[in-house]
């Protein structure tokens, strides 16, 4: 589980080295190429404040943007079709390239991006990529996390399928713990402040039918809110349930 931390204000810091920042990515390399990379690696940092969140394409080299990658701080992703939302959360590890077209045709799908938590992004954009080209399976690596995600998006699909309100919000809750949850005394504690009206588009039900359901888990002892609004899971995850995907390792920034 990676440990989400409240990132440095944006007046300290414009850059980082994206192999200190980010371990898992640095995991995936060969040690002799993570040392010579380590002080090439450098990106541009971004600060989005909570909120919409609508980047302009880059204006030049935009086929040699890598996009974004998540170092702190949540992201939603919405997608409207007739009416009936389906959202993505994105958190610390994934990359993300808001401007890529979107291929709904011939469906009249609305996407719509969505700064949940104050974040801090690396830009990786042609002056990094131009920097670590000497070390192509930096590339690979960064592309082996977006096939990763790409994946990924087939679990919140199963949970969707799932029988009853409740059982798919233990489901989702558990997914996101397994991404980036932190343990301390009181349990797992999902790192992001979730609304019923994103709870409820997470699992493909309309809002009002989730505040029973959570009532009902909370009755029962399976999970509670602390006083800053963060759900906490207790104890272990229900047996069906586990094996879900481990978040990478993101180093302080």
């Amino acid at each position: 589980m990676t440990t989400v931390r409240v990132p440095v204000p944006p007046v300290a810091r414009r850059t980082v080295q994206v192999l200190v920042a980010d371990e898992d990515l640095a995991g995936r390399l060969p040690a002799a190429t993570v040392d010579a990379a380590r002080p090439f690696a450098v990106a541009s940092l971004l600060w989005p404040e909570a909120g919409p969140w609508r980047p302009e394409p880059p204006r030049e080299h935009r086929a040699a943007h890598m996009g974004f990658l998540v170092l702190d701080g949540f992201f939603a992703r919405r997608v409207d079709v007739l009416g009936r939302p389906a959202t993505e959360i994105l958190g610390p590890g994934d990359l993300l390239l808001p401007w890529e077209a979107e291929r709904t045709q011939p469906f009249a799908a609305r996407s719509e991006w969505e700064v949940l938590e104050a974040a801090c992004v690396a830009v990786l954009d042609h002056r990094f990529a131009a920097l670590v080209t000497r070390w192509p399976e930096i590339t690979a690596a960064l592309v082996a996390r977006a096939v990763s995600r790409s994946r990924a998006l087939t679990l919140p699909l199963a949970i969707g399928q799932l029988v009853g309100t409740e059982v798919r919000l233990q489901a989702v809750l558990w997914h996101l713990a397994s991404c980036w949850g932190t343990d301390d005394r009181e349990g797992t504690v999902v790192p992001v402040h979730l609304t019923h009206d994103l709870l409820a588009s997470l699992i493909s039900v309309y809002p009002s039918t989730v505040t029973g359901p959570l009532r009902e888990l909370r009755d029962r002892g399976v999970l509670s809110r602390r006083a800053d609004g963060l759900y906490v899971l207790q104890g272990d995850p229900p047996a069906e349930l586990r094996g879900s995907r481990r978040a990478p390792t993101l180093a302080r920034t």
